[in-house]
C-alpha cells in the first residue's frame, strides 16, 4: 500500500540529508535496528522511518568515528516489581465491554452504538470520525487528514498514515504566495486523506459493513443536530473568514450571522456526499461526481487539487515507532509525524535522567521535563518528515541513532540539573518555525475484545481553508501551510507534510493499558508526555492525569508556556524562575486529551474527557450472565 520511495526533489533538501548521513557515520541503506532502545541491533527492521539527523547527533558520532568502539549505553532496567497503574477516578467513566471518548457527544454515542451492535474498535473509530465531520467541523473532517494507531487483541499494532499530500501542481513559490495571503482559501488545500485512511482501516481490520459505519453521519447531516456549545463558540471565532466564501457562509450561517449554540443544523449537501461514500467506498469521494465537483471548484478559484490528484491518493500502512519506558511498551506514530519522535525522545531522556524520582509538581520535576522537551523539539523537525521522499532505510537508521543511548547520554551541552540550558547553545541545525495550528481533534476507542484505536485527525487550522466545495458540503483543510521552506519537510508534489499529531497506544507485559493522544498543534507531544508521566510516574488516575496542569517548551521561543487557568503550584514556578527559565502565562488551554486507561488485571477500561474542550466519554457494561 505504500507509495514508491523517492529522493527529495529539492537539491537543497538532498544536500541537507546527504550531509547528515555522511557526518553521522552511518550507511543510508543499512537495515535499521529492531528497536530504538536496544543495546545491540538484531536483524529485523521494525523501527519506522524518519528523515534526517540533527547537528547534535553529528557532534556525538563524529567525535567517536576514529576512536575505539563507543559504549552502547543500554536502556535502564525496568522497575522490579513492575509499576501498577491506578484505575478508577471520580470523574472517569467505566467500561467493561468497550469505551469511546471524543470531543462531541453525538460522535461518541454513534461509536458506542456500533460497539453494542457487535462492531469492533476500528468500526467504532470509523463511525466517530465520520460523525465528527458533521458535528465538529472545525477539526472533524472529510477534507483533511491524520494518523491512526490500531492495536488488535493479539497485540499486533499498526500505524495508518492518512496525512494529506501536496498536489502535483504545487511549487514552493505558489505555496509562499498562499501563505503571504493568509494561509486559507482554495490554494491552501492539499489532497485529502481522511476517507482513504478510514477505508484502509476498515479493509484491514473492520468487522461491520462499511455502509453501516457511514450511516450515523448521514443521519446527523440529513436530519440535523443541535450545534454544541464548543462548536458554536469556535464557529463564532472563525466566522469573519468563513463568511467570505459564499458556500461556507450558507453552510455555517443564517444570512449574515453564524449559527449559534443550540441551533438545529442540517447539511443536505454533506449528507449526499456521505451517501456516495457509503455506497461506493473511498471511490465515492476520490472519483466520480464528488471528485469532479472538487476539480471544477479548484480550477475556478485558483486551487491546485485536481481529479488526477484525488484518484491517485493512497493511505499508507506504517510500522509504529516503538520504545520502552519503565517497563511499558509504547507504540506511537512514526514520520511523517514529528510528534511521535518528540514524545519518544522526551520520555527516553527523562528515564535516563531518573526524573521520576523528583516529586510530582516540583520545580525539579518540571525542570527535567522542560529540558527534555527543549532538546526533543530542537531535533524533531529534522526527523519528522515524509519517509517516502528519502533513500530507502536511511530515515530509520537516523531515527535509531537519534533515540539511541549513545546520543541521549552524550548530547552537548549536557543536562544541567539545576539551571536552564539556553536554547541557543544547543547543537542543532533547526531554526525557529512558524507555529503549528492547534485546532485538531483526538478520540480513543477500546472494545470488549481488547482491540484499541487511537486516532488524531485535523483540518489544520480551525475550519481549515475556510472554503466549502459547492454541492458537496465538504470543507477542505489548509494543510499546505504545514510544509517548511527548506529541509526534509520542504514541499514537493505528492509529499506528505509533517505534523505534531501523536496518537499512541501503550502495553505492559503484553497487555493493553493506555490509549493516548491530543490535539494542540506544537503542544501535542508535550501533552501526551505529561499525561503519560502523570499516570506512570506519579500514580494518578486517568481523569486526574488529564485535568492536571500542563506546561510547554518547544526549543524556540525559549520560554516556558504556563496554562494561566491551570498553573502548577506557585512554589514550583518560583523554583523554575530561579533556575533561569522564562515563564509565559497563557490563557489558552493546552490540548484536549480524551484518554483511556485499561486495568491490566481485569480488562476494565476507564475513560475521560478533557474539560479544557469538553465532549463525552461513554462506557459499555459487560453483558449480564
Amino acid at each position: 500500500m505504500s507509495l514508491p520511495r523517492r529522493l527529495a526533489s529539492s537539491p537543497r533538501n538532498s544536500l541537507v540529508f546527504s550531509v547528515a548521513v555522511a557526518l553521522i557515520g552511518c550507511d543510508a541503506h543499512a537495515p535499521p535496528p529492531h528497536r530504538v532502545d536496544d543495546p545491540a541491533p538484531p536483524a529485523p527492521a521494525l523501527t519506522p522511518p524518519s528523515s534526517s539527523a540533527s547537528a547534535a547527533v553529528v557532534e556525538v558520532a563524529s567525535a567517536s568515528a576514529s576512536a575505539a568502539p563507543a559504549p552502547t549505553y543500554p536502556p535502564p532496567a525496568a522497575p522490579d516489581p513492575p509499576i501498577v497503574l491506578h484505575s478508577g477516578g471520580k470523574n472517569a467513566v467505566r467500561g467493561e465491554a468497550g469505551l469511546v471518548t471524543s470531543v462531541e457527544p453525538n460522535a461518541t454515542q454513534a461509536g458506542v452504538d456500533v460497539l453494542r451492535k457487535g462492531g469492533n474498535a476500528v468500526d467504532a473509530a470509523i463511525v466517530v470520525a465520520f460523525a465528527l465531520a458533521v458535528t465538529h467541523p472545525s477539526a472533524g473532517n472529510l477534507g483533511g487528514g491524520g494518523f491512526m494507531i490500531v492495536r488488535g487483541h493479539d497485540g499486533a499494532t499498526t500505524a495508518i498514515d492518512f496525512r494529506e499530500t501536496a498536489p502535483a501542481a504545487a511549487t514552493p513559490e505558489k505555496n509562499k504566495a498562499m501563505l503571504d495571503g493568509g494561509a486559507f482559501g482554495y490554494a491552501s488545500a492539499a489532497v485529502p486523506g481522511t476517507i482513504a485512511g478510514l477505508a484502509l482501516a476498515h479493509e484491514k481490520f473492520g468487522k461491520r459493513p462499511w455502509a453501516d459505519l457511514v450511516a450515523p453521519a448521514i443521519s446527523l447531516a440529513k436530519k440535523g443536530h443541535k450545534l454544541g456549545p464548543r462548536q458554536g463558540q469556535v464557529l463564532g471565532w472563525n466566522w469573519e473568514k468563513l463568511k467570505r466564501d459564499p458556500v461556507a457562509r450558507a453552510t455555517y450561517g443564517h444570512g449574515k450571522e453564524a449559527l449559534k449554540t443550540g441551533d438545529l443544523w442540517k447539511q443536505p449537501d454533506l449528507a449526499r456526499t456521505l451517501e456516495s461514500i457509503a455506497k461506493e467506498g473511498a471511490k465515492g469521494f476520490y472519483e466520480g461526481a464528488v471528485a469532479a465537483k472538487i476539480d471544477k471548484a479548484m480550477k475556478a478559484h485558483g486551487g491546485l487539487v485536481t481529479g488526477a490528484d484525488l484518484a491517485g491518493y493512497r493511505a499508507v500502512i506504517r510500522e509504529p515507532l516503538r520504545f520502552s519506558y519503565r517497563g511499558f511498551d509504547v507504540a506511537t506514530m512514526p514520520p511523517p509525524s514529528m510528534g511521535g519522535v518528540a514524545f519518544a525522545e522526551i520520555m527516553l531522556s527523562l528515564e535516563r535522567w531518573r526524573a521520576y524520582e523528583a516529586p510530582a509538581d516540583s520545580g525539579q520535576s518540571l525542570h527535567f521535563f522542560i529540558e527534555a522537551s527543549r532538546r526533543a523539539y530542537a531535533e524533531r523537525r529534522l526527523v519528522g518528515a515524509d519517509p517516502d521522499f528519502q533513500p530507502a532505510d536511511a530515515t530509520a537508521t537516523l531515527l535509531t541513532k537519534l533515540l539511541g543511548g549513545l546520543h541521549l547520554e552524550t548530547r552537548k551541552p549536557a543536562l544541567d540539573r539545576d539551571h536552564a540550558t539556553p536554547s541557543s547553545t544547543l547543537a542543532s541545525a533547526t531554526t525557529e518555525e512558524p507555529p503549528e495550528s492547534p485546532q485538531t481533534t483526538h478520540f480513543s476507542v477500546v472494545d470488549g475484545e481488547g482491540n484499541a484505536v487511537s486516532c488524531t485527525y485535523t483540518q489544520s487550522a480551525a475550519f481549515g481553508s475556510k472554503v466549502v466545495i459547492p454541492g458537496t458540503g465538504v470543507l477542505l483543510a489548509n494543510a499546505m501551510g504545514a510544509f517548511s521552506i527548506i529541509g526534509p519537510n520542504a514541499l514537493a508534489p505528492g509529499k506528505r507534510m509533517a505534523s505534531s499529531m501523536t496518537p499512541t497506544i501503550v502495553a505492559q507485559n503484553g497487555k493493553l493499558v493506555l490509549v493516548l493522544g491530543s490535539p494542540g498543534g506544537d503542544t501535542i507531544p508535550n501533552t501526551v508526555a505529561q499525561v503519560f508521566r502523570n499516570v506512570v510516574d506519579y500514580g494518578l488516575t486517568v481523569d486526574e492525569a488529564v485535568s492536571h496542569p500542563r506546561i510547554h517548551h518547544q526549543y524556540f521561543p525559549d520560554k516556558v508556556r504556563i496554562e494561566k487557568l491551570t498553573p502548577p503550584p506557585r512554589a514550583a514556578l518560583d523554583d523554575l524562575a530561579k533556575r533561569g527559565h522564562a515563564l509565559d502565562f497563557d490563557a489558552v488551554p493546552m490540548g484536549d486529551a480524551n484518554e483511556i486507561l485499561i486495568d491490566a488485571a481485569t480488562g476494565t477500561a476507564w475513560g475521560t474527557i478533557d474539560k479544557r474542550e469538553g465532549g463525552k466519554a461513554t462506557g459499555i457494561d459487560a453483558p449480564k450472565r
